[in-house]
């Protein structure tokens, strides 16, 4: 099943949605992981109320709390919808307009976790995904989000290669001075080009890494090396600023 977002720019992104195997298998992954966690927190709890009593069964219920309604909101808040379970299967939460998943969605999505789960091992959830076609659980369809497989490829850093001549490391130094004069989103904007090209039809593609290209001749004084065309010259330059940022 392939999702299609059109941006204010007319410019269409496709992201593969996600199966209910794929779904299922991080999320067996993710409670592994949270059992983990519980049966350290139950130890330390324990190791404690040897020490004081009430204060080690204090900490086993917070640590409890904790584990069991923050887990999966934190990970795909903080890490890019992703959870361990989901980054080990590939997968990640985004919104249904095809941008990042924000802290409202994730606590949105995650609250409703509780309906999904009845009356049991997410039998609701499972339905209600069934009967849809991009597997959405009542979590997904009440805060506007979808699971979408992660595009693996190689990132814009890949494209930087060591050149051992004067002249390529003398303009390695210029286009590092002339990027410092960009914004962040400008930045931004272009690590995500880079990152999405295979997300873009042949045309839109084209026509985008051309439109980068003549902002950097105009605006920065930089243009492509002879027989290069504008999407390595981008490639090129999304690798200095990936570089840069690490």
């Amino acid at each position: 099943m392939i999702h299609e977002v059109i941006t204010s720019e007319k410019v269409p992104f496709t992201y593969r949605v996600a199966g209910l195997g794929s779904r299922f298998l991080a999320w067996l992954v993710d409670v592994c992981l949270i059992v983990i966690l519980t049966e350290m927190g139950l130890f330390v709890g324990s190791v404690l109320e040897l020490g004081r009593a009430g204060l080690g069964a204090g900490i086993i219920m917070l640590w409890i709390f904790v584990v069991q309604w923050c887990y999966f909101l934190l990970f795909e808040w903080l890490w890019n919808g992703q959870t361990p379970g989901k980054r080990m299967l590939g997968i990640r939460v985004i919104q249904w307009k095809g941008t990042r998943l924000s802290f409202e969605q994730a606590v949105i999505r995650n609250i409703l976790r509780v309906a999904d789960s009845l009356p049991l091992l997410y039998g609701v959830g499972f339905l209600v995904a069934a009967c849809n076609r991009e597997s959405r659980r009542l979590g997904d369809l009440a805060a506007g989000t979808l699971v979408v497989y992660v595009e693996h490829r190689s990132g814009p850093v890949g494209a930087l290669r060591e050149r051992g001549s004067e002249s390529a490391r003398a303009r390695a130094s210029l286009v590092r001075q002339r990027l410092e004069h960009l914004h962040r989103k400008q930045k931004e904007a272009i690590l995500d080009l880079c990152l999405r090209r295979n997300q873009l039809r042949v045309r839109e593609r084209a026509r985008l890494f051309s439109a980068a290209t003549a902002y950097f001749k105009n605006n920065l004084d930089l243009a492509p090396e002879e027989y290069e065309s504008d999407e390595k010259f981008i490639e090129q330059l999304a690798a200095v600023l990936s570089s840069d940022r690490n």
